[in-house]
Protein backbone atom coordinates (compact mmCIF):
# COMPACT_ATOMS: atom_id res chain seq x y z
CA UNK A 1 0.00 0.00 0.00
CA UNK A 2 1.73 2.86 -1.42
CA UNK A 3 -0.22 6.32 -0.72
CA UNK A 4 -3.43 4.48 -0.61
CA UNK A 5 -2.58 2.96 -4.12
CA UNK A 6 -2.94 -0.55 -5.60
CA UNK A 7 0.22 -2.69 -6.16
CA UNK A 8 -0.30 -4.99 -9.11
CA UNK A 9 3.03 -7.29 -9.87
CA UNK A 10 4.37 -8.22 -13.61
CA UNK A 11 5.66 -11.65 -12.64
CA UNK A 12 7.61 -14.41 -14.73
CA UNK A 13 7.52 -17.20 -12.43
CA UNK A 14 10.57 -19.22 -12.89
CA UNK A 15 11.93 -21.87 -10.44
CA UNK A 16 15.93 -21.04 -11.36
CA UNK A 17 15.71 -17.15 -11.06
CA UNK A 18 18.97 -15.81 -12.72
CA UNK A 19 21.29 -18.83 -12.02
CA UNK A 20 20.87 -19.86 -15.86
CA UNK A 21 21.30 -17.74 -18.95
CA UNK A 22 19.56 -17.13 -21.82
CA UNK A 23 20.55 -20.36 -23.45
CA UNK A 24 19.55 -21.94 -20.05
CA UNK A 25 23.10 -23.11 -19.32
CA UNK A 26 23.81 -23.16 -15.70
CA UNK A 27 25.62 -20.38 -14.29
CA UNK A 28 27.50 -21.73 -11.12
CA UNK A 29 30.37 -23.56 -10.88
CA UNK A 30 29.95 -25.46 -7.94
CA UNK A 31 33.33 -26.61 -5.81
CA UNK A 32 32.11 -30.16 -4.88
CA UNK A 33 32.98 -30.03 -1.47
CA UNK A 34 31.72 -30.69 1.94
CA UNK A 35 31.50 -29.30 5.17
CA UNK A 36 32.18 -30.84 8.20
CA UNK A 37 28.69 -30.50 8.78
CA UNK A 38 26.39 -31.99 5.81
CA UNK A 39 26.16 -35.57 6.42
CA UNK A 40 25.26 -34.87 10.24
CA UNK A 41 22.81 -32.07 9.65
CA UNK A 42 20.90 -34.23 6.78
CA UNK A 43 17.74 -36.07 7.83
CA UNK A 44 16.83 -37.24 3.89
CA UNK A 45 15.61 -41.02 5.12
CA UNK A 46 14.54 -41.73 1.56
CA UNK A 47 14.84 -40.83 -2.30
CA UNK A 48 17.29 -40.39 -4.23
CA UNK A 49 18.79 -37.39 -1.99
CA UNK A 50 19.14 -39.42 1.25
CA UNK A 51 22.46 -40.62 2.39
CA UNK A 52 25.72 -38.68 2.42
CA UNK A 53 26.93 -36.03 0.02
CA UNK A 54 28.46 -37.76 -2.35
CA UNK A 55 25.26 -38.99 -2.89
CA UNK A 56 22.70 -35.78 -1.99
CA UNK A 57 25.06 -34.25 -5.26
CA UNK A 58 25.14 -37.06 -7.81
CA UNK A 59 21.24 -36.46 -7.89
CA UNK A 60 20.47 -33.26 -7.01
CA UNK A 61 19.78 -29.97 -9.16
CA UNK A 62 21.37 -26.32 -8.45
CA UNK A 63 18.75 -24.16 -7.13
CA UNK A 64 16.66 -26.65 -7.20
CA UNK A 65 18.08 -28.14 -4.09
CA UNK A 66 21.06 -26.23 -3.64
CA UNK A 67 22.55 -22.99 -4.10
CA UNK A 68 26.90 -22.63 -3.84
CA UNK A 69 28.09 -20.27 -1.50
CA UNK A 70 31.57 -19.42 -1.26
CA UNK A 71 32.11 -22.04 -3.33
CA UNK A 72 30.33 -24.84 -1.15
CA UNK A 73 26.81 -26.70 -1.54
CA UNK A 74 24.34 -24.63 0.69
CA UNK A 75 21.30 -27.05 0.65
CA UNK A 76 17.26 -25.47 0.64
CA UNK A 77 16.73 -27.69 3.12
CA UNK A 78 18.14 -30.61 5.13
CA UNK A 79 14.41 -32.59 4.21
CA UNK A 80 11.98 -30.43 5.17
CA UNK A 81 11.70 -26.72 5.01
CA UNK A 82 8.70 -26.31 6.90
CA UNK A 83 9.62 -28.18 10.08
CA UNK A 84 12.81 -26.45 9.98
CA UNK A 85 11.55 -22.87 10.16
CA UNK A 86 8.72 -24.24 12.80
CA UNK A 87 12.11 -25.80 14.93
CA UNK A 88 13.72 -22.22 14.29
CA UNK A 89 10.39 -19.86 15.63
CA UNK A 90 9.45 -22.79 18.45
CA UNK A 91 12.11 -24.70 19.47
CA UNK A 92 15.94 -24.79 18.46
CA UNK A 93 17.84 -25.47 14.85
CA UNK A 94 21.28 -25.08 13.54
CA UNK A 95 22.75 -23.61 10.47
CA UNK A 96 26.35 -24.55 8.73
CA UNK A 97 28.23 -21.08 8.71
CA UNK A 98 31.12 -22.25 8.18
CA UNK A 99 31.77 -21.59 4.55
CA UNK A 100 31.42 -18.23 5.18
CA UNK A 101 34.57 -16.11 3.95
CA UNK A 102 36.41 -14.68 6.81
CA UNK A 103 39.59 -12.53 7.16
CA UNK A 104 42.30 -12.19 10.03
CA UNK A 105 42.99 -8.84 10.51
CA UNK A 106 45.60 -7.67 13.08
CA UNK A 107 48.64 -4.75 13.84
CA UNK A 108 48.67 -1.48 15.11
CA UNK A 109 47.06 -0.14 12.48
CA UNK A 110 44.22 -2.90 12.31
CA UNK A 111 41.78 -0.88 14.06
CA UNK A 112 42.43 2.83 11.79
CA UNK A 113 42.34 0.77 8.57
CA UNK A 114 38.61 -0.20 9.33
CA UNK A 115 37.42 2.83 10.62
CA UNK A 116 38.75 4.06 7.25
CA UNK A 117 36.95 0.73 5.80
CA UNK A 118 33.68 0.58 7.25
CA UNK A 119 31.30 3.49 7.01
CA UNK A 120 31.38 3.60 11.22
CA UNK A 121 34.37 3.16 13.79
CA UNK A 122 35.06 0.15 15.04
CA UNK A 123 38.33 0.65 16.56
CA UNK A 124 36.02 2.80 19.78
CA UNK A 125 33.97 -0.42 20.20
CA UNK A 126 34.24 -2.93 23.60
CA UNK A 127 36.72 -6.05 22.75
CA UNK A 128 34.97 -8.89 22.42
CA UNK A 129 32.43 -7.80 20.56
CA UNK A 130 30.72 -8.41 17.09
CA UNK A 131 29.67 -5.59 15.19
CA UNK A 132 27.39 -5.36 12.18
CA UNK A 133 29.27 -3.09 9.29
CA UNK A 134 28.79 -1.72 5.83
CA UNK A 135 31.58 -0.70 3.33
CA UNK A 136 31.05 1.50 0.46
CA UNK A 137 32.25 2.29 -3.16
CA UNK A 138 33.63 5.97 -3.92
CA UNK A 139 30.82 6.55 -5.18
CA UNK A 140 28.67 5.64 -1.93
CA UNK A 141 27.29 2.30 -3.32
CA UNK A 142 27.26 -0.78 -0.68
CA UNK A 143 30.31 -3.28 -1.50
CA UNK A 144 29.02 -5.37 0.92
CA UNK A 145 27.92 -5.57 4.63
CA UNK A 146 29.20 -8.17 7.27
CA UNK A 147 29.80 -8.84 10.87
CA UNK A 148 33.41 -8.35 12.30
CA UNK A 149 34.84 -9.51 15.12
CA UNK A 150 36.79 -7.36 17.80
CA UNK A 151 38.67 -9.59 19.91
CA UNK A 152 41.65 -7.28 21.33
CA UNK A 153 42.65 -3.55 20.38
CA UNK A 154 44.87 -5.11 16.94
CA UNK A 155 43.30 -8.34 16.25
CA UNK A 156 39.81 -8.54 14.06
CA UNK A 157 37.95 -11.38 12.38
CA UNK A 158 35.80 -10.13 9.55
CA UNK A 159 32.95 -11.98 8.16
CA UNK A 160 32.14 -10.63 4.75
CA UNK A 161 29.45 -13.80 3.25
CA UNK A 162 31.44 -15.35 0.06
CA UNK A 163 33.12 -11.89 -2.01
CA UNK A 164 37.17 -11.66 -1.78
CA UNK A 165 37.95 -7.94 -1.01
CA UNK A 166 41.75 -8.32 -0.33
CA UNK A 167 42.54 -6.04 -3.64
CA UNK A 168 40.19 -3.62 -2.41
CA UNK A 169 41.93 -3.94 1.32
CA UNK A 170 45.26 -3.68 -0.21
CA UNK A 171 44.43 -0.55 -2.31
CA UNK A 172 43.03 1.40 1.14
CA UNK A 173 46.02 0.18 2.97
CA UNK A 174 49.03 1.85 0.14
CA UNK A 175 46.55 5.04 0.60
CA UNK A 176 46.30 5.43 3.81
CA UNK A 177 50.26 4.71 4.41
CA UNK A 178 49.86 1.88 6.25
CA UNK A 179 53.38 -0.21 5.94
CA UNK A 180 52.80 -4.29 6.30
CA UNK A 181 54.93 -4.68 9.29
CA UNK A 182 51.69 -2.53 10.66
CA UNK A 183 48.82 -4.79 9.05
CA UNK A 184 48.59 -8.15 8.36
CA UNK A 185 45.17 -9.49 6.56
CA UNK A 186 44.74 -12.90 6.10
CA UNK A 187 42.07 -15.02 4.51
CA UNK A 188 41.54 -17.40 7.62
CA UNK A 189 38.57 -19.01 5.92
CA UNK A 190 39.15 -23.07 6.27
CA UNK A 191 40.81 -22.45 9.97
CA UNK A 192 37.17 -21.65 11.95
CA UNK A 193 34.16 -23.83 11.34
CA UNK A 194 30.76 -22.63 12.48
CA UNK A 195 27.23 -23.50 13.67
CA UNK A 196 24.18 -20.99 14.18
CA UNK A 197 22.46 -22.36 16.87
CA UNK A 198 18.54 -20.77 16.59
CA UNK A 199 15.38 -20.40 18.59
CA UNK A 200 14.02 -20.05 21.83
CA UNK A 201 15.45 -22.94 23.34
CA UNK A 202 18.99 -22.55 21.76
CA UNK A 203 20.17 -21.44 25.47
CA UNK A 204 19.00 -24.40 27.02
CA UNK A 205 20.81 -26.53 23.93
CA UNK A 206 24.23 -24.54 25.18
CA UNK A 207 23.81 -24.97 28.93
CA UNK A 208 22.96 -28.29 28.32
CA UNK A 209 26.53 -28.79 26.49
CA UNK A 210 27.93 -26.72 29.89
CA UNK A 211 28.62 -23.47 28.65
CA UNK A 212 27.60 -21.71 32.15
CA UNK A 213 26.76 -18.39 31.82
CA UNK A 214 25.73 -18.25 28.26
CA UNK A 215 22.84 -16.67 29.13
CA UNK A 216 23.65 -13.70 30.85
CA UNK A 217 25.74 -13.26 27.21
CA UNK A 218 24.52 -9.77 25.98
CA UNK A 219 23.50 -9.48 22.31
CA UNK A 220 26.80 -9.06 19.62
CA UNK A 221 28.64 -9.75 22.53
CA UNK A 222 31.07 -12.50 22.39
CA UNK A 223 32.63 -14.81 24.88
CA UNK A 224 35.55 -18.08 24.58
CA UNK A 225 34.61 -21.26 26.35
CA UNK A 226 36.40 -24.51 26.52
CA UNK A 227 35.83 -27.08 23.91
CA UNK A 228 38.19 -29.97 24.70
CA UNK A 229 41.40 -28.80 24.54
CA UNK A 230 40.93 -25.90 22.15
CA UNK A 231 38.20 -23.03 22.61
CA UNK A 232 34.80 -22.22 21.18
CA UNK A 233 33.77 -18.78 20.51
CA UNK A 234 30.48 -18.23 21.40
CA UNK A 235 28.41 -14.62 20.34
CA UNK A 236 24.68 -13.91 21.10
CA UNK A 237 23.89 -13.99 16.78
CA UNK A 238 22.12 -14.71 14.56
CA UNK A 239 20.35 -14.07 11.36
CA UNK A 240 16.84 -15.52 11.91
CA UNK A 241 15.21 -12.43 14.16
CA UNK A 242 15.26 -14.92 16.81
CA UNK A 243 17.15 -15.57 19.87
CA UNK A 244 19.99 -17.28 18.87
CA UNK A 245 23.83 -18.03 18.90
CA UNK A 246 27.10 -19.32 16.69
CA UNK A 247 29.60 -21.34 17.54
CA UNK A 248 33.19 -20.88 16.11
CA UNK A 249 36.16 -23.21 16.83
CA UNK A 250 38.53 -25.50 14.73
CA UNK A 251 37.74 -27.99 12.31
CA UNK A 252 39.45 -31.07 14.40
CA UNK A 253 36.41 -30.09 17.22
CA UNK A 254 34.11 -30.84 14.68
CA UNK A 255 33.20 -34.70 15.95
CA UNK A 256 33.47 -33.14 19.91
CA UNK A 257 30.23 -30.88 19.08
CA UNK A 258 28.01 -33.11 17.34
CA UNK A 259 28.60 -35.18 19.68
CA UNK A 260 27.73 -32.84 22.42
CA UNK A 261 24.68 -31.79 20.06
CA UNK A 262 23.54 -35.30 20.21
CA UNK A 263 23.86 -35.07 23.54
CA UNK A 264 21.68 -32.37 24.00
CA UNK A 265 19.20 -33.59 21.99
CA UNK A 266 18.43 -36.99 24.23
CA UNK A 267 18.95 -34.79 26.98
CA UNK A 268 16.36 -31.95 26.22
CA UNK A 269 14.06 -34.79 24.29
CA UNK A 270 14.50 -32.23 21.26
CA UNK A 271 15.59 -32.72 17.85
CA UNK A 272 17.15 -29.43 17.40
CA UNK A 273 17.35 -29.70 12.87
CA UNK A 274 19.48 -28.36 10.38
CA UNK A 275 18.07 -26.12 8.52
CA UNK A 276 18.90 -24.74 5.27
CA UNK A 277 18.25 -21.42 2.76
CA UNK A 278 14.70 -21.70 2.50
CA UNK A 279 13.82 -21.61 6.03
CA UNK A 280 16.93 -19.18 6.88
CA UNK A 281 15.09 -17.11 3.55
CA UNK A 282 11.67 -16.76 5.34
CA UNK A 283 13.52 -15.70 8.95
CA UNK A 284 15.71 -12.70 7.46
CA UNK A 285 12.61 -11.12 5.70
CA UNK A 286 10.55 -11.49 8.82
CA UNK A 287 13.22 -9.42 10.32
CA UNK A 288 13.73 -7.03 7.53
CA UNK A 289 17.43 -8.36 6.72
CA UNK A 290 19.03 -8.07 3.78
CA UNK A 291 21.57 -10.12 1.50
CA UNK A 292 24.40 -8.71 -0.92
CA UNK A 293 23.85 -9.86 -4.40
CA UNK A 294 19.65 -10.10 -3.64
CA UNK A 295 19.07 -6.44 -2.57
CA UNK A 296 22.02 -4.98 -3.83
CA UNK A 297 24.36 -4.97 -6.79
CA UNK A 298 28.23 -6.64 -6.18
CA UNK A 299 31.13 -7.41 -7.90
CA UNK A 300 30.34 -10.81 -8.19
CA UNK A 301 27.18 -10.58 -9.07
CA UNK A 302 26.69 -7.38 -11.35
CA UNK A 303 23.15 -5.74 -11.77
CA UNK A 304 23.72 -2.50 -13.55
CA UNK A 305 20.78 0.23 -11.95
CA UNK A 306 20.53 -2.09 -8.88
CA UNK A 307 23.72 -0.46 -6.87
CA UNK A 308 22.20 1.16 -3.63
CA UNK A 309 23.54 3.35 -1.16
CA UNK A 310 23.16 2.44 2.98
CA UNK A 311 20.27 5.50 2.78
CA UNK A 312 18.72 3.23 -0.10
CA UNK A 313 19.27 0.06 2.29
CA UNK A 314 17.75 1.37 5.32
CA UNK A 315 21.19 1.63 6.80
CA UNK A 316 21.33 5.13 7.41
CA UNK A 317 21.64 4.43 11.10
CA UNK A 318 25.15 2.40 10.16
CA UNK A 319 26.55 5.74 8.65
CA UNK A 320 28.75 8.04 10.74
CA UNK A 321 29.47 10.93 8.40
CA UNK A 322 31.50 12.49 11.20
CA UNK A 323 33.97 10.14 11.84
CA UNK A 324 36.46 9.10 9.71
CA UNK A 325 37.37 10.11 6.03
CA UNK A 326 35.90 6.18 5.44
CA UNK A 327 35.55 4.94 1.81
CA UNK A 328 32.33 6.90 0.01
CA UNK A 329 31.65 9.25 2.64
CA UNK A 330 32.00 12.43 0.58
CA UNK A 331 29.52 11.11 -1.61
CA UNK A 332 27.39 9.69 0.96
CA UNK A 333 27.47 13.52 2.12
CA UNK A 334 25.61 14.15 -1.10
CA UNK A 335 23.35 11.70 -1.18
CA UNK A 336 21.83 12.84 2.46
CA UNK A 337 21.61 16.46 1.43
CA UNK A 338 20.01 15.31 -2.34
CA UNK A 339 17.79 12.20 -0.83
CA UNK A 340 18.13 8.89 -1.88
CA UNK A 341 16.49 7.52 -5.12
CA UNK A 342 15.27 4.12 -3.80
CA UNK A 343 14.10 2.90 -0.91
CA UNK A 344 13.95 -0.48 0.78
CA UNK A 345 10.70 -2.23 1.96
CA UNK A 346 9.23 -5.17 3.04
CA UNK A 347 6.25 -6.31 1.06
CA UNK A 348 3.56 -9.18 1.30
CA UNK A 349 2.06 -11.06 -1.66
CA UNK A 350 -1.54 -12.27 -1.86
CA UNK A 351 -0.64 -15.71 -3.58
CA UNK A 352 1.23 -18.35 -2.52
CA UNK A 353 3.84 -18.74 -5.80
CA UNK A 354 7.00 -17.38 -5.61
CA UNK A 355 7.77 -14.55 -8.18
CA UNK A 356 10.97 -14.50 -9.92
CA UNK A 357 14.15 -12.17 -8.28
CA UNK A 358 13.38 -8.43 -10.18
CA UNK A 359 9.95 -9.05 -11.23
CA UNK A 360 8.64 -5.28 -11.74
CA UNK A 361 5.89 -3.50 -9.01
CA UNK A 362 3.14 -1.08 -10.25
CA UNK A 363 0.38 1.13 -8.40
CA UNK A 364 -2.24 2.84 -9.68
CA UNK A 365 -1.90 6.68 -8.75
CA UNK A 366 -4.35 8.67 -9.99
CA UNK A 367 -6.43 6.28 -12.55
CA UNK A 368 -2.40 5.99 -14.24
CA UNK A 369 -0.12 2.43 -13.65
CA UNK A 370 3.21 4.01 -12.54
CA UNK A 371 5.86 1.40 -12.06
CA UNK A 372 7.40 1.77 -8.67
CA UNK A 373 9.81 -0.66 -8.00
CA UNK A 374 11.06 -4.54 -8.33
CA UNK A 375 10.82 -7.17 -6.11
CA UNK A 376 14.46 -7.97 -5.07
CA UNK A 377 13.52 -11.87 -3.52
CA UNK A 378 10.52 -13.27 -1.73
CA UNK A 379 10.26 -16.62 0.20
CA UNK A 380 7.26 -18.45 1.63
CA UNK A 381 6.29 -17.53 5.59
CA UNK A 382 4.92 -20.46 7.27
CA UNK A 383 4.57 -17.83 10.30
CA UNK A 384 2.28 -15.59 8.54
CA UNK A 385 1.17 -17.86 5.84
CA UNK A 386 1.71 -15.32 2.94
CA UNK A 387 4.62 -15.18 0.80
CA UNK A 388 7.05 -11.91 1.75
CA UNK A 389 10.16 -10.56 0.76
CA UNK A 390 12.11 -7.54 0.12
CA UNK A 391 11.54 -4.62 -2.70
CA UNK A 392 13.37 -1.74 -4.07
Amino acid sequence: DIAGSLITIDIPFSSFGNLLNTDGEVLLKLKKEMSAFFDFLNRREEGELAGDFDSFIEHATVDEHYISWNEYLLPNDYGDAEYEYHAIRNSCAMFDVSPIRKFQIRGAKAGFFLDHLFTRPVSTAPVMRGIYVIYCNEDGSVKDDSIVYKYAEDDYLLMPSDMDHRDHFEALRIKLGIESRELAIDECTEQWVGIALQGPNSTCVLQHMGYEGIEQLKPFEVKDYALADGIIRIARMGFTADLGYECWFKPQFASIFKQMIRQARTGLAIDIPGYGLTALDACRFEGGFIVAGWDFSTEVDPQPGFERSPYELGLSWLVKLEAEDFVGRDALLQQKEKGAQHLLRGLSIKDSRKPEDGSKLFATVAGETVHIGSINSAAWSWGLNAMIGNAS
